[in-house]
């Protein structure tokens, strides 16, 4: 970080997320019916931002069509006393757009702490939260990092702490999409869940908390599974039968998936994706509904941005990130 009277400069970084383990509606103590989600964290993804701050004039963002957090930035300043400040915020985000893993949300978050950081100041991560839903309206609890929280996305607010880490798996992860359109979350409606559909969510939520107090790792991947399917009434994953059916068939404990995206994931125990059949299943996914590639990491850290799948001649194309 400078400082010096003719270049004040920050940086932030934040990691991306995987899709969810959960999301819906869940009841409070008191009765009151609350949007939430928990987040599957993801370190191979994320965005890092370099703010450069002047007293005086706009505050510019690159690349192009970063206006999300570009507006973060300018909330930022105005929390920290200096509205109407401007400067140059660049943006590195290593997040492909538009399939649920965050990218709006990780680059609002790195490009909030390049503000604070080249002030000199320290953002909360509820203040973080707070300025990023103001931003974007919705967002995703990324300024927690890897704790595990259900938090709502539309208020920026952590719902219910877990008081742990999320849950170690490892994870092959996918975009479903062939198109590689994705989602366009800006145009989505939230999902009219009905009072079945909440009982049904309440019920999710409380096996997936059981399973955390239990360091169970195959209960917390059916409660995620069960949440990836109740969705698909609202927004249907392409091929998602054949992804549940692939998951049983190469060991996984479980699926996940981005419940406004296009992303999906099975779940591992660590060091568990070594089933006889994987590559076959993969190769299967890939042919049957047009996967470009996979990527695996750990949702504890560490993982590769692409993988590479042993499968017959006919599929012998190098996967792609998307």
């Amino acid at each position: 970080m400078d400082r010096s009277p003719s270049m004040i400069r920050g940086r932030g970084i934040a990691h991306a997320h995987h899709g969810e383990f959960l999301q819906g509606v869940f009841r409070s103590p008191g009765g009151a019916r609350r949007r939430g989600l928990v987040s599957l964290p993801c370190g191979i993804f994320g965005s890092e931002a370099s703010f450069v701050y002047r007293p005086k004039g706009v505050l510019a963002a690159g690349p192009g069509g970063k206006w999300k957090a570009r507006r973060a930035a300018e909330i930022a300043l105005s929390r920290l006393g200096r509205g109407g400040a401007g400067g140059r915020l660049t943006l590195r985000c290593r997040v492909p757009p538009r399939l649920g893993l965050g990218s709006s949300t990780s680059d609002a978050v790195a490009a909030i702490r390049a503000v604070a950081d080249a002030l000199g100041a320290r953002f909360s991560a509820e203040e973080i939260s707070s300025i990023a839903v103001e931003a974007e309206r919705a967002s995703d609890p990324a300024a927690y990092g890897r704790r595990c929280l259900l938090f709502a996305q539309r208020e920026g607010e952590v719902i219910e702490d877990f008081r742990r880490a999320a849950p170690d798996f490892e994870v092959i992860g996918f975009n479903a999409d062939p198109t590689g359109r994705g989602v366009d979350t800006l145009k989505l409606t939230p999902p009219a869940y009905s009072t079945a559909e909440i009982d049904r969510c309440d019920a999710i939520l409380a096996a997936f908390r059981c399973a955390l107090e239990r360091g169970d790792l195959a209960g917390a991947a059916g409660a995620a599974t069960r949440s990836a399917r109740l969705n698909q009434r609202h927004l249907r994953l392409n091929g998602f039968d054949l992804i549940e059916e692939t998951a049983e068939r190469i060991g996984a404990l479980g699926i996940q998936i981005a419940h406004s995206g296009s992303v999906a994931g099975f779940l591992f125990p660590p060091g568990g994706a070594a089933h006889p059949d994987l590559a076959k299943g993969l190769a299967a996914l890939r042919s049957e509904i047009g996967i470009a590639g996979f990527w695996r990491f750990r949702t504890g850290g560490g993982g590769a941005p692409e993988i590479q799948i042993p499968v017959t001649h006919r599929h012998r194309r190098r996967p792609a990130l998307v």
